[in-house]
């Protein structure tokens, strides 16, 4: 039940109404006495608090769930809380009405406390202060969000990220979800656009969506309704990241960017393009530089070192931009038009393959068509894809698309092989958008592989479900894999059918992966 302390009384505790809940009630059937309210949204009747566990003597979040959406956000909470990610902050407690959530209310969900502030408060106070967050604070700072948002929506979920008080940064600079509380409404593109919400706010202090909460100044928006460029308001914010909000607000348009692994992987590349990197973090209210720690803070007239290490930094992560929205860094390229002044690629393939200038085989072994290929794209995630559950090196299967020839992705080594313990092992590719492929160039020192290019399993229908569009047996170096098909896809899946054979040993390694559009 929901109670409260009477003063005159100490430990008799009397029932009050969700209405009356203030700083020393407890709920939870008594284990978790309400401290300070940290926000709300009112869109799923929730309420944020810091608590204090009775139980174990530590602070938790604590969300109070009063609307009819309670129920739906509980059992979102319980599956987000599998996911186990270091952008959420771990779910302790879910209670629901039949676990004396208590009186009136629909749900509870704890959650552990992150020190800090949350995204509004940090970014009010530097807006206020006139300052201009560096690209590689803000990224740094939302890339483990992005990356729990691409998480959870592999796994069918949605996080309900589209609120800047349900995001905290704690004291090591780092955002997360500190209240994972879904709306009934909410979806998957919510999320993507709640991301560059973020990104947004944290660049100008404005709030970019509806319905902003108390405090938080809404961003100025266009005769359609739209909110106006980052850069419009604050002209030093990053131009990689503006450009970035402003395509993760625009949704499902065809300028939009769709997927939580998409905007990891750009918010990635930003900090590691910078190597001073502030942390953005709370410290005592009223002190001079409050909201930052690290190096010393950029204000609005910055001297000429200033200016000339920003403006070197800001080439290099338009760089950056250019490689996530699919062209490669060593192409000199428009980032809006698409266009691309690349060189010829050089292929070392396998006898009989595109260096000898005949094609590449395709489906059941037969020449593939070919299509004439545009330019490189670049993949946005990548997983391991294994149908016996037990995937070959997950952690490490990013090595495959990171641009570095010194690092690989490699199946683990078999004794036998395939398909004696396993009928294949693959890799599953996204991009940040639908895209046609012409060929795939495979750069691996693993001779004798072979590798098939399918499209994506969807659903439930596993490798069945998928489709040949071309293949190829590796030779050492670069061995490129022409497609019979061009038909625009989100994912594709390289499946290595045959392994290498060296020393006894049965493996495959690849150390970069090139995707190359079609005409």
């Amino acid at each position: 039940m929901t109670r409260q302390q009477d003063s005159d009384a100490p430990g008799v505790p009397v029932e009050v109404t969700p209405e009356l809940i203030t700083p020393g009630v407890t709920v939870g059937d008594s284990r978790y006495r309400l401290l300070e309210r940290v926000g709300g949204d009112d869109r799923v009747g929730a309420t944020f608090w810091r608590a204090r566990d009775s139980i174990l003597d530590r602070d938790v979040s604590l969300s109070t769930l009063t609307g009819p959406d309670g129920p739906r956000s509980v059992q979102a909470a319980l599956a987000a809380g599998r996911l186990e990610h270091a952008g959420i902050a771990r779910i302790l407690d879910v209670l629901g009405e039949s676990r004396q959530a208590g009186p009136g209310l629909t749900g509870l969900i704890v959650t552990e406390w992150i020190a800090g502030a949350d995204l509004a408060t940090l970014a009010t106070d530097a807006a206020r202060a006139g300052r201009t967050l560096p690209a590689a604070t803000v990224a740094r700072a939302l890339s483990p969000v992005a990356s729990a948002v691409d998480t959870a929506h592999r796994a069918g979920l949605a996080l309900g990220v589209d609120h800047p008080q349900k995001i905290r940064i704690g004291n090591d600079g780092l955002a997360r979800i500190a209240f994972p509380v879904a709306s009934a409404t909410g979806f998957q593109p919510d999320d993507v656009r709640g991301l560059g919400a973020a990104i947004y706010l944290l660049l100008t202090g404005r709030w970019p969506l509806p319905d902003p909460p108390a405090g938080l100044m809404p961003a100025p928006a266009s005769a359609g309704g739209v909110a106006l460029p980052a850069q419009s308001l604050r002209p030093a914010a990053s131009p990689t990241l503006a450009t970035l909000a402003q395509r993760c607000l625009a949704g499902a348009s065809a300028n939009g960017v769709h997927s939580g692994a998409a905007v990891y992987q750009l918010l990635e590349q930003v900090t590691n393009a910078e190597a001073d990197t502030m942390l953005l973090t709370p410290v005592p209210a009223g002190g001079p530089d409050r909201g930052w720690s690290g190096a010393p803070p950029m204000d609005g007239d910055p001297d000429r070192a200033r200016r000339r290490k920003l403006a070197i930094g800001m080439a290099v992560l338009g760089v950056a931009v250019l490689v996530v929205f699919g062209w490669t860094a060593s192409q000199v390229a428009s980032f809006f038009s698409g266009s691309s002044s690349g060189g010829p690629t050089v292929v070392v393939s396998r006898p009989g393959g595109p260096g000898s200038g005949q094609p590449g085989t395709g489906p059941g072994g037969q020449p593939g068509q070919g299509q004439p290929a545009a330019g490189p794209i670049q993949a946005a995630g990548i997983e391991v894809f294994d149908v016996t559950g037990d995937p070959d090196n997950p952690n490490r299967v990013s090595r495959a698309i990171d641009g570095n020839p010194r690092s690989s992705w490699k199946t683990y080594d078999y004794n036998q092989p395939f398909p004696k313990l396993k009928p294949g092992i693959g890799v599953l590719v996204s991009f940040a958008e639908p895209v046609a492929l012409a060929s795939v160039l495979v750069d691996s020192p693993s001779a004798g592989s072979t590798i098939e290019v399918r499209t994506a399993p969807a659903g439930d229908a596993g490798l069945a479900g998928t489709t040949v569009l071309g293949g190829a047996t590796l030779a050492e170096g670069r061995t490129e894999i022409r497609l019979s098909q061009a038909t625009p896809g989100q994912r594709i899946l390289i499946w290595i059918t045959v392994l290498a054979n060296r020393g006894g040993k049965n493996a495959t390694e690849l150390t970069e992966l090139t995707f190359l559009r079609a005409n």
